[in-house]
């Protein structure tokens, strides 16, 4: 299946660690990102239920005439006491230590690293059980779209936080399953 993901439209907090916090989109961020993926012809569009998730993804739809359906599996990172919180606020050594090793150093009471894990394969499983898939975009966040990235195509994901996946960007992979397995490649990155 061939699968397109585009991190929501800018919020203007790239200088916050927003999971769960949910701030609403800037005024017209959305105008360029619709007029860049114009020529793009999704029959489905799937959206994390954040805010500013939403509004990105009623855009998109609105001139294909799709519904946009909400799937929480699409859900940024819960980040826990971090949610929200300025970057330069958190302590640099224990956000360093969460990337390298999110396994052992989660983010305090947040979502673990396992239980997120399994949440993007659980929506990649449900979208390759589709016996007749149809040109999906999901518009999701940057955590979801680096974790498909790690899971579809084999890349450690200490590669995946170095990759800039800015507001807008869109991916597109060819994702398969052999068995239980996911795999596949990126066929394209678009950076806005």
């Amino acid at each position: 299946m061939i699968l397109d993901l585009i991190r929501h439209a800018s919020t203007g907090r790239d200088d916050h660690l927003d999971g769960r916090t949910d701030p609403p989109l800037d005024t017209d961020s959305t105008l360029a990102l619709c007029e860049r993926y114009a020529p793009l012809s999704w029959q489905r569009v799937l959206s994390s239920p954040r805010t500013r998730a939403l509004a990105t993804a009623e855009a998109l739809a609105l001139p294909r005439a799709v519904q946009v359906e909400p799937d929480e599996e699409w859900e940024e990172l819960d980040f826990g006491d971090w949610d929200g919180v300025a970057l330069e606020a958190l302590p640099m050594e224990a956000v360093s230590a969460f990337h390298l090793d999110p396994h052992a150093n989660p983010p305090p009471h947040g979502e673990s690293w396992g239980h997120f894990e399994r949440r993007i394969a659980r929506g990649l499983h449900r979208l390759l059980d589709d016996p007749d898939p149809v040109p999906t975009v999901i518009v999701s966040h940057g955590g979801p779209l680096r974790m498909v990235l790690s899971q579809v195509c084999g890349l450690p994901m200490a590669m995946c936080w170095a990759l800039r996946i800015d507001h807008g960007t869109r991916l597109q992979l060819r994702v398969e399953r052999d068995e239980d397995r996911l795999w596949g490649e990126l066929l394209e990155l678009q950076q806005p």
